[in-house]
């Protein structure tokens, strides 16, 4: 934590009068055509921009159509869902529980939840803290489709979360693998509401909502028809369809470009005038604090306490992003600038286009000053770490999708999926290749730790990595295994499973009838087997302890019939 403590003594040193520079009206011209040039590219329907510097909201426009078929125009108070950015609202709840002397970070869950009770793997302690559950290293499965089913009644299905959860192992010790993870921040809702006393929906309107006149912001989707001035959502040209989950903490917050000006205002003044906004100085710092820098597969990837960390011409900014169901938005907050920035968008096709606007306008703001921060941790450490030798090898590797490399027989390596095309990579230096023919400088670069890569995209590393896959041989316990297991629900969301073997690659593989997802299995014991690799939806566990029976993703499946060919 030599980081923390260095970053924290160059913050004391600072003064935020010495940071004065705002966007002027050449700037904001320049940030509205833009944002026009992206709504003209297609790629999205909808625009909502906040800025707000040095105590002020400096931009709230809305561009484009908040529904295509009335022609509704977006505005500062078209509401849009925030997706992920609800788990921003979560870490702060958090901490005024740990304000109030409610809780600790380094608490056990088990503590506030008694009754999750989830399965433990061999040679995994079973332990979790709070602080677990805020920085994606909990090992609470991501592979777990129960979640995500359909509800009308969000709130009150919270509280099942710990049984249903329950029914599945921890993939993995805590504090081992970053994995992002949406359950756990499911569990860290719930856990606020059982210590405070309220429930999720009601904590947010006392505690947010109200005392920070978020008056257009709302905990989750309402049952019928979209809220009046609500953004319609794309997938292109064509509505999402949309609904409510009992996951709500981790992502059901819908909000608007004024209010999220005024939360983002309020997270400002509580850390630069220890206003009490929202938490004391002291502590809403916390959430910058590195909480990853103990686990080497994530490489230059940064995870604060709820937030992530980015790192902007020399200064620091904490920052979420989201997405689901056709609304895309991401955060920017730098505090020693004074200065957030909140984009949103109504079309899955605009991912790309918030983290442009947003990005862009930091960029304008932070370049105006010399930033005082080292850059992220992996410049920090890398003249303190000794590299190993390391080389690629061909063969299969398994992530979130699998990937094939192979040495052709003139020395060169390629690199496909399936049913994507083949990609020349070419050694740019001993432990990265360049992927040819992509936009931008993408490459696979060699991981330490396993023997694996992650891509880096413009320099800057993914959080993915792809180990090389564990063979498996195929005994006759095994072969009994395989087969095709049909879900015993009607939830749209989760579809039969085939377990494959496949001599090729002495592989035991996991077919997703409906999605058409191939997953790499290994061998946990006799009766259970377990995804491979590293991340997130990575290393679920498929239980056959009863006898053609098989539960996993958090669903019960029976064998109906022997393999497949």
């Amino acid at each position: 934590m030599k980081k923390i403590t260095l970053l924290a003594s160059l913050i004391a040193g600072l003064s935020l009068s010495s940071y004065t520079f705002a966007l002027d009206q050449s700037d904001i011209q320049t940030i509205s055509q833009h944002i026009e040039q992206r709504l003209a590219e297609g790629e999205t329907t909808g625009i909502s921009i906040a800025v707000v510097k040095d105590n002020s909201p400096i931009i709230l426009k809305g561009f484009g159509l908040a529904n295509v078929d009335t022609q509704q125009l977006v505005t500062p108070d078209t509401q849009f869902r925030i997706a992920s950015i609800t788990k921003t609202f979560v870490t702060l709840a958090v901490l005024k529980l740990v304000n109030e002397g409610k809780l600790s970070l380094d608490d056990s869950v088990y503590k506030y939840l008694s009754d999750f009770k989830p399965k433990i793997l061999p040679n995994n302690n079973g332990q979790l803290t709070v602080r677990d559950l805020l920085t994606h290293q909990s090992g609470i499965p991501t592979g777990w489709y129960r979640g995500d089913e359909p509800t009308t009644t969000p709130i009150k299905d919270l509280n099942s979360l710990t049984t249903l959860l329950s029914n599945d192992y921890l993939v993995w010790n805590r504090g081992t693998i970053s994995a992002y993870n949406n359950n756990a921040f499911g569990l860290a809702g719930l856990l606020v509401s059982r210590v405070s006393g309220k429930n999720w929906q009601d904590y947010l309107q006392s505690e947010f909502f109200t005392p920070l006149a978020m008056h257009n912001t709302l905990s989750h989707l309402p049952n019928g028809p979209l809220p009046e001035h609500m953004a319609q959502s794309y997938d292109g040209n064509t509505q999402e369809p949309k609904f409510a989950s009992l996951l709500t903490p981790a992502g059901g917050i819908i909000s608007t470009g004024n209010d999220m000006a005024r939360y983002m205002q309020a997270i400002l003044d509580s850390w630069n005038y220890d206003s009490h906004a929202i938490l004391p100085s002291q502590l809403i710092k916390q959430v910058r604090n590195l909480q990853n820098d103990h686990i080497q597969l994530d490489g230059d990837h940064e995870m604060g306490l709820g937030f992530f960390i980015d790192h902007f011409n020399g200064h620091i900014a904490i920052s979420h992003d989201g997405s689901y169901q056709g609304y895309e938005s991401m955060m920017y907050i730098v505090p020693e600038l004074n200065f957030g920035v909140f984009v949103t968008t109504n079309n899955r096709n605009g991912d790309d286009t918030v983290f442009d606007i947003a990005e862009m306008v930091t960029n304008m703001v932070t370049q105006s000053v010399k930033g005082p921060f080292l850059e992220n941790k992996s410049t920090q450490t890398s003249s303190s770490q000794s590299p190993q030798s390391k080389t690629l090898e061909a063969g299969f590797y398994t992530g979130r999708r699998n990937i094939f490399i192979e040495k052709t027989p003139n020395g060169e390596f390629v690199m496909f999926s399936p049913g994507q095309a083949i990609k020349q990579l070419k050694q740019v230096d001993s432990d990265s290749y360049q992927i040819i023919g992509e936009e931008g400088d993408v490459r696979i670069k060699l991981t330490q730790a396993i023997d694996g890569f992650r891509f880096t995209y413009n320099g800057k590393d993914s959080a993915n990595v792809f180990s090389k896959l564990v063979t498996t041989k195929l005994t006759p316990e095994l072969e009994k295994l395989l087969g095709y297991y049909q879900v015993e629900t009607t939830n749209p969301e989760i579809g039969d499973i085939e377990l494959r073997y496949s001599p090729e690659f002495q592989a035991l593989l996991a077919v997703s009838v409906k999605h058409g997802f191939v997953r790499a299995l290994k061998v946990v014991d006799e009766n259970l087997l377990q995804v491979q690799g590293y991340g997130r939806g990575i290393g679920t566990v498929f239980d056959f302890q009863e006898p053609n029976k098989l539960k996993a993703l958090g669903y019960r499946f029976k064998k109906i019939t022997v393999q497949m060919q």
